[in-house]
């Protein structure tokens, strides 16, 4: 789970839940919702949206930061009550990230606490003080929607839509922002299953977005065993549904969560992998998790891009770098459906619905890699692969046996373009740990 700062709300929910016990295959079939096509740029920005959580605290509330954080290549920063919580101080921020051309998510603790009090007594007053509490900022040039909650678990889910109906309802140009948990969160998500938590979440919410959380890097060196298949199945649900899917990357060592295995401090490669991954499985948002070093708890965490003084730590230029170079990737796949990643390993991590191939690749071999597979949202329906090895820290070797159709192939490395002939119905790519390949057919 992410953070120690909603651990006591997580817990004072718990009493909410009363359907654990009841079996998967009773839960009611999901009717399907309409059909609703929509794009994948939820901010309208023409690139990847790239954010943050934990802005600079009070004392570090300047233009000059804010300028630090469009310098490191992001374009949106999520709210963080901690630090803005009151109308005068979220609007001298989003003044900040106006002047820098940044997005802002408001995130307030009041609204935190009345979804968890409208969940025991849905009062049409909570909703109307929750609407006209954001009227003084709601046509700021910065303001893109209302943070409402962190990880709610599956009793919240009701409460929750009934605030983003009433915000989307107010302020329809805007983003009802909710981040849910990850699949090992098996406490949290007070749910039969991880899938059942997010079939009820799209049944309740129809929302225009998924946004999730999964910190991989573990001390002992691994990655945590579920993390493809949270991808997986979160790209598979997003793609029915046609609707972006956010995520949280770790740029920091976490330890003493709760039954949650501590994580190591990332390398830039370890970063670099986790983008790269997560683009692969069709993530269209990134989210680091933290920009600003947080403060200590009952858990644990190291430097992040910032650390505690606002001094920049080697992974603020390490996040530099990447947000440059998956630019003009991402710019493509953004435009894509993600329709599903072929696995190679030794070890196969559990998938939601792996392929095995895909439209011209017959087969893929080699070291271990994922490839996602991509298909244009126009009519051509072109096809677009984005090779990535499986594990960080590894460099993989990987061939696409291709059909006798395919004879070349556009390449895009970070920014830069290149063209492969076919050999043998065969393309290989050597795959440094940490790097990807986006391969045009």
């Amino acid at each position: 789970m992410k953070k120690i700062l909603f651990v006591i709300s997580l817990i004072s929910m718990a009493f909410l839940f009363t359907n654990c016990e009841k079996s998967e295959e009773n839960e009611p079939e999901l009717p399907e919702l309409p059909e609703k096509e929509k794009t994948y740029d939820l901010l309208q920005l023409g690139e990847i949206p790239i954010g943050l959580w934990v802005t600079p605290p009070p004392g570090h509330q300047t233009s000059e930061k804010y300028g630090e954080i469009k310098a490191c290549g992001l374009n949106f920063v999520n709210g963080f009550h901690w630090f803005e919580n009151d109308t005068g101080v979220i609007l001298k921020v989003m003044d900040y990230c106006s002047e820098h051309e940044l997005k802002f998510f408001a995130n307030k603790r009041i609204v935190h606490e009345d979804i968890v009090k409208y969940s025991n007594d849905p009062d049409p007053a909570i909703l109307k003080k929750f609407t006209e509490g954001i009227k003084p900022y709601a046509n700021h040039p910065a303001f893109a929607g209302e943070l409402l909650m962190d990880e709610p678990g599956k009793p919240l889910f009701g409460a929750v839509a009934a605030f983003s109906e009433a915000f989307e309802k107010a302020y329809p140009e805007k983003i009802a922002h909710i981040n849910l948990l990850p699949s090992y969160a098996t406490g949290g998500i007070q749910a039969p299953s991880y899938e059942n938590y997010i079939d009820n979440w799209i049944q309740t919410q129809s929302p225009k977005h998924i946004s999730y959380d999964n910190y991989p890097l573990k001390t002992d060196g691994t990655i945590i065993n579920d993390y493809f298949y949270n991808l997986d199945l979160i790209r598979a649900k997003t793609l029915d549904k046609k609707i972006p899917f956010w995520t949280f990357i770790q740029t920091l060592a976490i330890s003493g969560t709760p039954g949650i295995p501590d994580k190591r401090e990332p390398s830039e490669v370890d970063i670099r992998w986790q983008v790269w991954s997560n683009l692969a499985f069709g993530a269209k948002g990134i989210q680091y998790f933290c920009y600003w070093s947080p403060g200590n708890g009952s858990e644990q965490f190291g430097k992040a891009l910032i650390d505690t003084n606002g001094e920049k730590t080697v992974r603020y230029d390490y996040v530099k770098k990447l947000n440059a170079d998956i630019n003009a990737i991402g710019k493509i796949l953004l435009e894509c459906h993600a329709v599903g990643v072929i696995q190679t390993g030794t070890k196969n991590y559990k998938m939601y619905a792996p392929l095995s191939d895909f439209e011209d690749i017959e087969s893929v071999s080699g070291d271990d890699n994922i490839v996602g597979c991509f298909k244009t949202k126009t009519d051509d329906n072109k096809m677009k692969v984005l090779i990535t090895t499986l594990l960080p820290n590894e460099d993989a070797t990987v061939t696409l046996h291709v059909s006798e159709n395919v004879t070349s192939v556009k390449t895009l490395k970070n920014n830069i373009s290149g063209e492969k002939v076919v050999v043998d119905n065969k393309l290989t790519f050597n795959i440094a740990a940490g790097e990807a390949v986006l391969v045009e057919f």
